[in-house]
């Protein structure tokens, strides 16, 4: 399974026959792909190529005559069972099976999960640019490792009736693997239900991590930054981002802005250093502030009703021309 392949919503699970007293656990994350929740032990486990000596009757296929391999590469092993080696993290990888003519009957990638694995909620991250349903979730792998998305699900956490007929939340995996952007295709309208969603990751060596997060969509808003321009030698605007949600008399946004002689980015010290002023709408959609006395200039914006993010700074730095300040001096201008 390429990295850029991804399940979503309804998981179809199709049983498969693993015999033994080990691993502690298995079931099914997509069909054909087997996962063992192992617990450092050594053991061993039996992994069927046709589920039945019926089927192997009914295709006319001997026991003896079932070659197996594993990653590609041949194995010894005949018939239709495969013993899956099992130590420590190891023993995971994609298992085939084929008749002596070379014809494919079966095939399984078996995922192994540490028993103690827990679920890592830190690493990923979720924002929406809006209330409009769509968002982006992205998680970091740790260095020096390869991992490859086995699946993705995303929905909400009972079901609902949707007028529309639909309630679905569909995904697309971004091109370097390490995020999703979703949209929901009939959002709430007032959220009475978390949106849950769960990465399933694994490693070339074929270990299984999960990345979950749970959330109201309300609470990952983040507009995204404001666009700053001039209007006249003492007046600076911005207006909304294009990407917010409409109409703007009922999704209000707030700005807080900070001044400073020498803010070369907007950051520490610059925006801590200041009482950070915030800026009510001028008009619908839009704000102004005065410059009179202001070189550098850092604005942000959010809701101001719900448990919102701030979106990131955004600067913009006052030039004046020459000759409109009466306080140059030396032709140097104070401020």
């Amino acid at each position: 399974m390429s990295s850029n392949e991804v399940v979503l919503l309804v998981i179809f699970s199709v049983p498969l026959l693993v015999n033994g007293i080990s691993p502690k656990r298995h079931w099914t994350l997509l069909p054909n792909v087997l996962v063992l929740d192992v617990d450092g032990q050594q053991g061993q486990y039996s992994l069927p190529c046709l589920e039945s000596k019926a089927e192997m009757t009914s295709r006319s296929i001997l026991d003896q005559n079932i070659i197996w391999k594993k990653n590609g590469a041949d194995t010894p092993t005949r018939g239709n069972t495969f013993p899956v080696q099992l130590e420590e993290s190891f023993g995971g990888g994609n298992y085939t099976c084929n008749s002596e003519d070379g014809t494919l009957l079966n095939n399984t990638l078996v995922l192994l999960r540490q028993e103690k694995a827990k679920t890592d909620q830190g690493d990923l991250k979720c924002t929406a640019q809006n209330y409009n349903g769509s968002f982006h979730c992205s998680w970091k792998y740790p260095k020096r490792r390869v991992w490859t998305v086995a699946l993705v699900k995303a929905q909400r956490g009972q079901s609902w009736t949707c007028f529309s007929g639909e309630g679905n939340i569909h995904c697309d995996l971004d091109s370097g693997g390490d995020g999703i952007t979703c949209r929901e295709t009939c959002p709430q309208p007032e959220e009475s239900r978390l949106l849950h969603v769960t990465v399933y990751v694994h490693t070339e060596y074929y270990l299984l991590e999960t990345y979950y997060l749970a959330f109201y969509l309300t609470e990952i808003v983040k507009p995204d930054k404001v666009n700053i321009q001039k209007v006249n030698e003492t007046m600076v605007e911005w207006r909304y981002p294009g990407s917010w949600s409409i109409p703007h008399s009922y999704y209000p946004l707030i700005s807080q802005v900070a001044v400073g002689k020498d803010c070369r980015e907007c950051g520490n010290p610059c925006t801590d250093l200041t009482s950070g002023k915030i800026v009510e709408n001028r008009a619908p959609g839009m704000f102004q502030f005065e410059i009179r006395k202001t070189k550098y200039l850092c604005v942000r914006i959010r809701d101001p009703f719900s448990p919102p993010q701030w979106s990131d700074w955004s600067r913009h730095r006052v030039k004046r021309q020459p000759g409109k300040n009466k306080n140059k001096v030396g032709g140097r201008i104070r401020f």
